[in-house]
C-alpha cells in the first residue's frame, strides 16, 4: 500500500463573512456580475447572480469546479466553470486595478497549491447564499502567481487593458471558445 502525500496549506486569512450575512453593508444590490482577486492570502472570486435558485445554490455548495487562465496584452482572464450550474464564464483581472491598501500577491512556493475561495451572493438583495473553498493545482497556483507578480511589476494603463479586453471579446465570442486558446485549464480539487 503506497502512502499518499500530504500538501501543506499554504495560511490563509478568514472571511468572517457567513452564509445569510449581508457581503457589503454599504450595498444592498448589484449588477449580475462577477468579482476576481487575491484576497486575505486566497484567490476569491464572487458570482452575483439575482435570485440564485435553491439548485443553484446546492450545484454552487457541491459541483465540481474547473478554472483557466488566458492572457492577452495587459489583462489576463480566470475562466471558470461549475458543472451542471455556471457554463463556462471569464472574469478579466489586472492587479494594479485593485487599490493599493488592498492589493495582495500570491506567494505560493512552487508545489503548493493555492486557496479558491468561492461566494454566490444575491444580486437582488446582497445577502451570501453560498460559500466554498477549493484548492487550485499546483500549475494553475504558479501560472496565476506568476502572472499577478508580472503585473505587478509593470505598469497599469487603463486604455491597454480595456482594449486587451476588448480585443478578447472580439476575437472569442463566448467563454467556450475562449477555453480552446486557455493556456490551462484545471480541475480544482474539494
Amino acid at each position: 500500500m503506497s502512502h499518499i502525500h500530504q500538501f501543506p496549506r499554504p495560511e490563509m486569512a478568514p472571511d468572517s463573512r457567513k452564509v445569510g450575512d449581508i457581503y457589503d453593508p454599504a450595498y444592498r444590490q448589484y449588477d449580475e456580475g462577477v468579482r476576481y482577486a487575491y484576497w486575505k492570502g486566497a484567490h476569491d472570486l464572487v458570482l452575483f447572480w439575482p435570485e440564485p435558485t435553491q439548485a443553484e445554490i446546492q450545484g454552487f455548495r457541491d459541483q465540481p469546479v474547473t478554472v483557466g487562465l488566458y492572457t492577452q496584452g495587459h489583462a489576463a482572464f480566470l475562466l471558470y466553470k461549475i458543472q451542471d450550474v455556471c457554463e463556462w464564464s471569464d472574469v478579466a483581472f489586472h492587479v494594479l486595478r485593485v487599490p493599493d491598501t488592498e492589493r495582495e500577491l500570491p506567494s505560493e512556493p512552487t508545489g503548493e497549491r493555492a486557496r479558491l475561495r468561492l461566494t454566490l451572493v444575491d444580486a437582488s438583495d446582497g445577502i451570501i447564499r453560498a460559500k466554498r473553498l477549493v484548492s487550485l493545482d499546483k500549475v494553475m497556483t504558479q501560472a496565476l502567481r506568476h502572472v499577478m507578480q508580472e503585473q505587478a511589476a509593470g505598469h497599469y494603463v487603463s486604455t491597454l487593458y480595456d482594449l486587451a479586453v476588448q480585443e478578447t471579446h472580439a476575437r472569442f465570442p463566448d467563454s467556450d471558445a475562449l477555453v480552446q486558446a486557455a493556456e490551462i485549464i484545471e480541475p480544482t480539487l474539494g
